[in-house]
């Protein structure tokens, strides 16, 4: 699969043919002109030559990946065009001086061009096979928050235990624009996490926590839900118990379940990541704080009923 931004997507395979080439034209002029006669061979000239302007017009993907990723709009156009008439000029340099003798090469700006270039595309190849091939450790990106323009639910509301209600709301996906690979997150949690969900854009964590996972509510909501709800702070967790994760002010930035608690002390906590999936972690295993703090409450579950809007209760 190509990737975003990108024209071309090459292999391993790809690469090495391009090697493959590179090293073909740096023996060629090396036998040429080290060890070749003055006016050298020919056909193996030729030879050269020709795998020289092949191995350039294989290297120009690079330029214009280059080109699409790096550049903006307004000079993608120009970075493209600048890459095609460099490779068109090297090519002809090589096309066009393959005859050139040995006596001559050394003393023209061309000849020392062309020793430059071979050498180049021979380092850049092989730097390029060996990422192909042995690709660097990538971190996984994931949607930590819940990107796009949310819409506010209409037709029911959430009211807590005090009969407060509480805004929902879901993903406006007609107005919503394609996801951007940079409104991802890097993250180092993967080695020590278990997902068990898969994603959903349907809810956030507080939605999954409170709301069985059917619509948005913001942190603020979920204060209310925690002052309304009986909800007090434990230092002793059990399976059944919120986690809420705060920020330095102590604004309420994720939240979770206790899954349970081992034999050693172990607490395992399942939480939603965004509108990612949902992942069996430890504590202080999330991307989102290291300050969290354990709530229980009397009520059977932590469930917040959710009403049509015209079965609200009225004000007397």
């Amino acid at each position: 699969m190509i990737p975003p931004n990108q024209l071309f997507e090459v292999s391993a395979t790809y690469w090495l043919i391009v090697l493959a080439l590179s090293l073909c034209v740096v023996v060629g002029h090396l036998w040429r002109f080290a060890f070749g006669k003055p006016d050298g061979s020919e056909r193996w000239q030729r030879v050269t030559a020709f795998a020289a302007a092949l191995a350039l017009c294989l290297t120009a993907v690079d330029g214009l990946n280059f080109a699409q990723q790096k550049l903006s709009s307004h000079f993608r156009v120009l970075g493209t065009v600048a890459v095609i008439a460099v490779t068109a000029w090297l090519t002809w340099l090589h096309l066009s001086h393959w005859k050139m003798p040995r006596s001559l090469f050394w003393s023209r700006l061309a000849g020392w061009l062309i020793i430059l270039s071979s050498v180049s595309l021979t380092g850049w190849s092989y730097h390029r096979f060996r990422e192909r091939l042995y690709p660097p450790s990538k971190k996984p990106s994931l949607l930590l928050g819940v990107p796009g323009k949310k819409k506010t639910i209409h037709e029911f509301v959430a009211l807590t235990d005090r009969d407060r209600p509480i805004r929902m709301y879901r993903l406006d996906e007609d107005g919503a624009e394609p996801l951007n690979e940079d409104e991802a997150t890097s993250v180092n949690f993967m080695e020590t996490t278990i997902q068990r969900g898969p994603a959903d854009p349907t809810a956030n964590c507080h939605g999954w926590v409170f709301l069985d996972s059917r619509f948005l509510i913001s942190g603020e909501a979920v204060q209310r839900i925690l002052d309304d709800n009986g909800y007090e702070l434990t230092d002793e967790p059990k399976a059944g118990d919120v986690i809420i994760y705060r920020s330095d002010n102590r604004e309420i930035v994720h939240s979770g379940l206790v899954r349970g608690v081992l034999n050693d002390d172990t607490i395992i906590i399942e939480s939603k990541w965004g509108i990612e999936g949902t992942f069996l972690h430890d504590p202080a295993g999330t991307p989102y704080s290291t300050f969290f703090e354990y709530y229980r409450s009397p009520r059977p579950d932590n469930r917040v009923k959710i009403v049509p809007v015209d079965e609200l209760p009225l004000d007397e």
